[in-house]
Parts: C-alpha cells; sequence; structure tokens
C-alpha cells in the first residue's frame, strides 16, 4: 500500500505543474489562465450542461477526460491557438510532442490508472465517442467564453472572424451546445460593436 500511495504523489506531482502552465487567454482580472484553470472551468461546465444533451453520457467519464485532455501540458507547456492556426509546421510539431509525452505519463502513472489516462486521452484526439465530442465542444466552448472576458484590446486582428465560427463544426449535433454556442457568439459580436470593429474590413 505504501508503494501505491508513494506513485500516487509521484503523479500528483507531476499534475500539479498544470498550475503554473501559462495559457495565452486571459481571465476576467486580466492575468493569464493556467492550464488547471481551463481544465477546472471545463469540469463545471460540463456537469452543468450534461444533464441537458439529448443524447445520454458517462459525466464520470466525461469529467475524467476533461481532467486530463491537456495534461501533456503539465510538462510541455500550451502552444497559443494562434500559432497552430497560422503554422501547419507548429501544429504538426504540437502534436509529435504530445504523442511523445502521453507516452512518457502512462509509464510515470504505471497500472491501470496510467493505461486509462492514456486511452482516455486518445480518445479525445480523435473526437469519436459520445464523450469525446461533448467535451471537445466545451473545450471550445469554454475558450470562446472566457475570451469575451478580457479587454479585446488584447485579442490579435486575426482572431475576431475566427472566434465567431471556431465552435461550430463542434456544436451542431446537440440543440444545447448549439444554443450557448450561438449565445456566446452573439455575445462576442455585441464586444466587437461595442468596440467599433468593422468585420467586413478585417
Amino acid at each position: 500500500m505504501n508503494e501505491i500511495a508513494s506513485d500516487i504523489l509521484k503523479f500528483l506531482a507531476f499534475s500539479q505543474k498544470l498550475k503554473s502552465q501559462q495559457r495565452t487567454i486571459k481571465l476576467s482580472e486580466n492575468r493569464h489562465e493556467s492550464s488547471a484553470d481551463h481544465s477546472w472551468h471545463l469540469a463545471i461546465m460540463a456537469m452543468a450542461v450534461a444533464p441537458h444533451l439529448k443524447e445520454k453520457i458517462d459525466l464520470l467519464k466525461s469529467l475524467k477526460m476533461v481532467l486530463i485532455h491537456d495534461l501533456v501540458e503539465a510538462e510541455i507547456g500550451d502552444t497559443p491557438y494562434g500559432d497552430v492556426v497560422l503554422d501547419r509546421d507548429i501544429k504538426a510539431e504540437k502534436k509529435r510532442k504530445e504523442n511523445e509525452e502521453i507516452e512518457k505519463i502512462k509509464k510515470l502513472v504505471g497500472g491501470e490508472l496510467g493505461d486509462e489516462i492514456h486511452e482516455l486521452w486518445y480518445e479525445f484526439e480523435e473526437k469519436k465517442t459520445s464523450e469525446a465530442k461533448f467535451v471537445k465542444a466545451l473545450d471550445s466552448l469554454e475558450a470562446n467564453h472566457q475570451s469575451i472576458m478580457y479587454d479585446i484590446n488584447y485579442w490579435e486582428n486575426w482572431f475576431y472572424p475566427v472566434a465567431l465560427t471556431k465552435a461550430d463544426k463542434y456544436c451542431g449535433h446537440e440543440e444545447i451546445l448549439g444554443a450557448i454556442n450561438a449565445e456566446i457568439t452573439k455575445n462576442m459580436k455585441k464586444k466587437f460593436d461595442e468596440a467599433g470593429i468593422e468585420l467586413n474590413k478585417i
């Protein structure tokens, strides 16, 4: 039992590094959010949204997926969304590093938990199961929602039109996801109008 306890603490020491991995997105008080901030808020969203899905999902599995979907960032950090969108080489390198890191995590954790984390991470990446599609939709929605919580002057021009549609492809399969996406998009457009941003001139 002491050995199991030791292994758990090693994993906790590794995963706590997500608390200090800074993301590009800011919080409402103007500090950058951490990967742990993002995952926590995603878990809150999953709990709130799941009861309204037409297709019932395994919420516990979804919450586990939320908790580990960015676990690789504990070691390799977060890659800014803009870099991934605008540069194919960066996107490919990000994928290579993540695939390499999840294998290391599997070995670090070991046992059934290591296998479960590995399987859940790849399930999320492949976006084929109901739970993975749900979490991916929330992942995109959470980032968009957070982006309207801070000063729009921090946004880069290329992101204005992209932000309005980037979650669309993940939300069409569930009415509640589509409704949340539409509401966030409406609030984004309002923010653009208030800032005097004309999308047709970007």
